[in-house]
């Protein structure tokens, strides 16, 4: 059976919102859960709603954080630092890996493929 406290907490509620609820608060409803059922569904649409219009922006420290840890500089052991980050430490650090990594090299097609002898018999 639904906590009858919760279900006078959600009715009053609920009463701000116009024609949402008969004018007294039924027990049989209350029994049945459908007060917070209700106030469950309002606030999970104001959420989704707030989410839409309010998408989560990730900082350039936090998108640096996960190169790194793409790049195998970091692993799932090491935690995203806000005190770091506010120095701008992972985006100096995914720097200076890049610039001290080898560019790739990439095969040309004046390069004829050189056939390699695996064993000598003698």
């Amino acid at each position: 059976m639904p906590d009858l406290d919760a279900q006078r907490r959600a009715f009053a509620l609920l009463q701000w919102v116009p024609y949402s609820l008969p004018t007294q608060f039924d027990d049989e409803l209350a029994a049945e859960g459908h007060y917070t059922h209700i106030q469950r569904q309002r606030s999970d649409a104001a959420l989704n709603a707030w989410d839409k219009e309010h998408p989560p922006e990730r900082s350039t420290e936090l998108e640096a954080f996960y190169e790194l840890e793409r790049l195998g500089i970091y692993t799932n052991a090491d935690f995203f630092s806000p005190s770091k980050a506010k120095d701008g430490y992972y985006a100096k650090r995914l720097k200076e890996h890049l610039s001290t990594r080898k560019p790739d090299r990439a095969p040309t097609a004046a390069r004829p493929h050189r056939r390699t002898r695996l064993h000598c018999p003698l």
